[in-house]
C-alpha cells in the first residue's frame, strides 16, 4: 500500500467528500480536487439549459404577443393569445424552427462544516440549441400537440476559490470545464391557458481537470517546490429527463394586464464520467445523479410597445427539492486494490427568485435574468442572458414545389480530410515526500529532475499531420423564404487521421527518446446552414456549429540510463466548425453539393509514470490539440 507520505497535504484530499477520510487509503484521491465539482456542475448546467430551451418553447407557444400583435408569438388561444382555438387551431403552423442560445455564470458558496473542506466556485456556462417544431394534425384530449426535437451544445467552465473553511494556498489553484453535445425532443400538450410538457435528452461530451491542489512538494505552504499542474481529461454521458405542467392566469381587465403562470415539474439528471488514471496511475472515476421537484410561480406582463415590439417583465419565485442525490468518486489502486467509494448524498430543499424580461421584435427574442436561490448551506448568485429566433411559416407556399428548397433531406458524401495535432509535452517530478525520510531531498527523487526538464519538453512538443479519405451520410431540414434559407444538418462519417514521431534528445548525463502520436477515426457535426438562392437550381450558403470525435494521444519515453515509461489514452472531444458551399438542384427530388469545413477541437491529455533506479517515478503528460478541415462533395435528395 502507499503511504501517506506521498501526499501531505492530506486535509485538501476529501475537497467536497465528507466521507472520503472513512476509506482505507486516500491517497488515490490525490489530484481531483475539481471532479465532484464540476461532476455535479455539469448536471445542473445541462439541466439548465435543456430548461431554458423549453422556456423559449412555452413562451413562444402558450404566453403569445397580446391580441392583434404580431411580435412572433405563438397564436394560441392562451391569455394574450391571438386566437380563440384550443392550442392555435389552425393558425399554428404545421412546421417551424427557432435557434436559442443562453450565457449565465454564478458564484457558488458551499457553507458546510469545517471537516468537510469545500470550495467554494464560480461557474461560466454557455448553451446553443437548433430546434424543429412540428404540429401534429387534430387534436388531443381538446388540445393540440407539438414535438419539437433539438440538437445544441454546453459549456461549462468551474475555478475554485477559497472560503472560511477551505482555503487554497497562493500556489494552488483547480478549474476544471465541461463540453458537451446534447439531443433530444419535447412533447408540448397545450388547450387554450393549460400546458404540459414532456423531454428526453442524451448528452455526450468530456471534462477536463486542472489541477494544481494536491501533488505539492513536502512543508507547510508556500511548497519549496510548488505544486504541479495536472491535467486530466475523461468522456462523459448523460440523461436528462423532466415531466411538467402548467396553467396562465388572467389577473388583469384586458390582454395587457398582468398574468400568473402556475407550473410544477418532476426531473432526473444524471452525468457519469469514463475511468481516468492520476498521475500515479491510480484511477478514479466519478458520477452524479439527482431527482427533483420544482414548483414555480411567474408573474409576467406583455407589454405591446411601438413598431409591433412587445416587452414581457417577469419575477418567478420556486422551490426546488432534492431527492435520491448521489455524488460519488470511486478509486482503485496502481496496483489493483479497491479502496471504496467516497459518496456524497444530500436532500436539499432550496428556494430561489429569478427576475427579468424580454423583447420580442419581429420573430427575435431576447432576455435577461438575474437569480438567486440558496438552501441550509449552499447559495448561489447569478445572472442569464439568452436569444431566441422564431422561424414558422418559412414554407415558400407562393412558390412552386420544383423552386423551393423547403422540407427535409438527406443523402451521401465523401471527401477527403487533413488534420493538424499540436503537441505539447511538460515532464514533473512527483517526489512530494519528506525529504528526512527519503535518501534524497525533496523534489529529486526521480529519474530525472528539473535541469533536464526543458530538453525532454523540446523533444515532446511539435505538430503532427495527416491526411485521408473521408465519407458518410446527412440529413437536414431547410426552411426558405423568398431567396433566403435556413437550415439545420447533422451528419456523421469516418475520419481517419493517425500521426506519431520520435525525437532523441541529449541531456545532462543521459540521452532520451520522446514518442508522441495521435489518431482519430469518427466524426459528427451538428450545424445550422445560411444561405441565399442565387437562382432557382442553385443555393450558395455558410454553415457552423459543432464537431465532435474522438482523439487518441499517446507517449512514451526511454533514455540510455534505463528509465522508461509510456501511456495511451483517448476522449471525445467537442469543438467548432465553421464553413460554406454550393449546392445545385438538378431536378425536384435531387441535388449535388460541394463544401468545405474548418474544424477547431478540444484538447487530449495522456500521463505516463517514467521510472528508473530512483524511487519515484516522473510523470510525462502530452496534451494533442486537433484541427482539421474537410473538401466534400454530396448527394442529396428533398424529400
Amino acid at each position: 500500500m502507499r503511504t501517506g507520505l506521498r501526499f501531505p497535504a492530506a486535509r485538501r484530499l476529501a475537497l467536497g467528500f465528507a466521507v472520503a477520510f472513512l476509506l482505507p487509503c486516500c491517497a488515490a484521491f490525490a489530484q481531483s480536487g475539481v471532479g465532484p465539482q464540476i461532476t455535479a456542475a455539469t448536471g445542473q448546467s445541462q439541466a439548465d439549459a435543456v430548461s431554458q430551451n423549453e422556456k423559449a418553447l412555452i413562451e413562444q407557444q402558450i404566453f403569445g404577443p397580446p391580441p392583434g400583435g404580431t411580435s412572433g408569438g405563438n397564436q394560441g388561444g392562451t391569455p394574450g393569445g391571438g386566437s380563440g382555438a384550443p392550442g392555435g387551431g389552425a393558425a399554428a403552423a404545421a412546421m417551424g424552427s427557432y435557434p436559442t442560445g443562453r450565457l449565465r455564470a454564478s458564484d457558488h458558496d458551499g457553507l458546510r462544516p469545517p471537516a468537510d473542506n469545500h470550495y467554494s466556485y464560480s461557474t461560466r456556462e454557455s448553451s446553443e440549441f437548433g430546434n424543429v417544431v412540428m404540429t401534429l394534425p387534430g387534436t388531443v384530449l381538446g388540445g393540440t400537440v407539438k414535438l419539437s426535437s433539438f440538437v445544441g451544445h454546453n459549456g461549462v467552465s468551474l475555478d475554485l476559490k477559497s472560503n472560511a473553511f477551505a482555503i487554497l494556498d497562493p500556489n494552488q489553484s483547480g478549474s476544471a470545464e465541461n463540453e458537451s453535445v446534447i439531443a433530444g425532443g419535447t412533447a408540448l400538450w397545450a388547450l387554450k391557458s393549460t400546458y404540459a410538457l414532456a423531454t428526453v435528452v442524451g448528452t455526450w461530451g468530456q471534462t477536463t481537470l486542472k489541477d494544481s491542489t494536491d501533488d505539492c512538494g513536502y512543508s507547510v505552504p508556500p511548497h519549496p517546490t510548488g505544486c504541479n499542474h495536472n491535467r486530466y481529461n475523461f468522456n462523459t454521458t448523460g440523461f436528462i429527463g423532466s415531466l411538467t405542467a402548467g396553467k396562465v392566469f388572467d389577473l388583469g381587465v384586458g390582454p395587457s394586464g398582468p398574468k400568473l403562470d402556475v407550473r410544477g415539474s418532476l426531473g432526473y439528471m444524471q452525468n457519469n464520467g469514463d475511468a481516468f488514471k492520476n498521475v500515479f496511475g491510480d484511477q478514479q472515476k466519478y458520477t452524479f445523479s439527482t431527482w427533483t421537484g420544482t414548483g414555480g410561480l411567474t408573474l409576467f406582463n406583455n407589454l405591446s410597445l411601438q413598431d409591433s415590439a412587445l416587452l414581457r417583465p417577469y419575477i418567478q419565485g420556486y422551490v426546488r427539492q432534492e431527492f435520491g442525490y448521489r455524488n460519488s468518486r470511486t478509486a482503485v489502486q496502481s496496483d489493483g486494490v479497491f479502496l471504496g467509494t467516497a459518496l456524497e448524498t444530500q436532500a436539499h430543499t432550496y428556494g430561489g427568485v429569478d427576475a427579468g424580461l424580454t423583447y420580442t421584435q419581429g420573430n427575435t427574442t431576447v432576455g435577461a435574468a438575474i437569480y438567486y436561490e440558496a438552501s441550509t448551506d449552499e447559495r448561489t448568485l447569478g445572472g442569464r442572458v439568452g436569444m431566441s429566433q422564431k422561424l414558422d411559416d418559412l414554407g415558400g407556399g407562393t412558390q412552386s414545389r420544383r423552386l423551393n428548397w423547403s422540407g427535409f433531406y438527406a443523402g451521401l458524401n465523401g471527401g477527403g480530410a487533413w488534420g493538424d495535432a499540436h503537441m505539447g509535452t511538460s515532464v514533473t517530478c512527483l517526489d512530494t515526500s519528506d525529504p528526512a525520510v527519503t535518501l534524497q531531498p525533496n523534489g529529486i527523487d526521480c529519474p530525472f529532475s528539473q535541469p533536464q526538464f526543458a530538453a525532454i519538453r523540446a523533444a515532446g512538443n511539435g505538430t503532427l499531420s495527416d491526411h485521408g479519405l473521408t465519407g458518410g451520410a446527412q440529413a437536414g431540414i431547410n426552411f426558405q423564404t423568398g431567396s433566403v434559407v435556413f437550415g439545420l444538418e447533422a451528419d456523421i462519417q469516418s475520419f481517419r487521421l493517425a500521426a506519431s514521431r520520435s525525437v532523441t534528445a541529449a541531456i545532462p548525463a543521459d540521452v532520451v527518446t520522446v514518442g508522441t502520436a495521435f489518431d482519430t477515426n469518427w466524426l459528427f457535426t451538428a450545424r445550422s446552414r445560411l444561405g441565399f438562392a442565387v437562382s432557382p437550381t442553385v443555393l450558395l450558403y455558410g454553415t457552423t456549429g459543432l464537431a465532435l470525435t474522438e482523439l487518441g494521444v499517446r507517449n512514451s519515453m526511454t533514455s540510455l540510463a534505463g528509465a522508461q515509461g509510456g501511456a495511451s489514452d483517448s476522449g471525445r472531444v467537442v469543438g467548432l466548425t465553421v464553413g460554406g458551399g454550393m449546392e445545385w438542384a438538378f431536378d425536384r427530388h435531387w441535388s449535388l453539393r460541394a463544401e468545405y469545413l474548418y474544424m477547431d477541437f478540444g484538447q487530449v491529455t495522456v500521463n505516463s509514470q517514467v521510472s528508473g533506479a530512483a524511487g519515484f517515478p516522473n510523470n510525462l503528460a502530452t496534451t494533442a490539440d486537433l484541427n482539421a478541415q474537410i473538401v466534400r462533395g454530396g448527394l442529396n435528395y428533398r424529400f
